[in-house]
């Protein structure tokens, strides 16, 4: 089962990387190939870089649009993130001042982080949202398992952190440890590396994607307004 178990993991990691290094190259190729009308301005000025950054940060068109799904999309994605940032204690030895200091953060968000996605299959399934596929009802509960399964680790059924970080530090020096002893675990970390494939790798370049939007906005409409 460990065999097995480390086979996967590599064949993830390998291919998570493949699809990323891909999308790169295809966001490259496609903003050397679009044809855009010349932009006025050659870098944003300081007040459409704070709009930009409030869109990105405060999911601002998602607030205009449906405040109820606002609430619960992003509670979803901080608690997501510093959920993902407190694990990374795993992949380091020593661990960085940074990260130990998110550690307090990080747990509160383990609590908040099933309750959001509850809150958001709960309007999903109540609401009137055509643009919501299978997939994405896949991915959210997904991350329900795997956000009960390891909070069912933290409260009732721990395993030994010393072996956990044993195990997660040997995958990546490619010397494999011993599986820790804690069939939770064993399925705790099975779902991610059934999750890890079907993450949207375009939410990685939503930042610059949004950032290049405002700017050509930025420029048309000087364009517009010059003529």
């Amino acid at each position: 089962m460990k065999i097995f178990l480390l086979v996967i993991a590599y064949l993830v990691y390998a291919a998570f990387w493949g699809r990323f290094v891909s999308h790169i190259l295809i966001w490259c190729r496609s903003s050397q190939n679009l044809k855009t009308v010349p932009l006025c301005i050659s870098r944003p000025s300081p007040s459409l870089c704070l709009i930009m950054a409030v869109d990105i940060i405060f999911f601002r068109r998602l607030f205009n649009e449906n405040k109820m799904l606002w609430i619960g999309s992003w509670t979803f994605h901080v608690s997501f993130i510093l959920v993902t940032l407190r694990h990374l204690m795993y992949f380091f030895y020593p661990v960085p001042a940074c990260i130990t200091y998110i550690q307090p953060f990080g747990l509160v968000a383990g609590y908040i982080l099933p309750v959001s996605l509850f809150y958001l299959l709960a309007i999903r399934i109540a609401g009137r949202e055509k643009y919501v596929s299978y997939h994405n009802f896949f991915l959210l509960g997904m991350v329900l398992l795997i956000s009960l399964s390891g909070l069912l680790m933290r409260i009732f059924f721990r395993p030994d952190l010393v072996d956990v970080k044993g195990f997660i530090l040997g995958i990546l020096k490619f010397r494999p440890d011993l599986l820790p002893d804690s069939p939770l675990f064993f399925i705790h970390f099975s779902l991610v590396l059934l999750l890890v494939p079907f993450l949207p790798l375009h939410i990685f370049a939503a930042p610059v994607v949004t950032m290049e939007s405002g700017r050509r906005e930025a420029g048309l409409r000087m364009v517009m307004h010059d003529k």
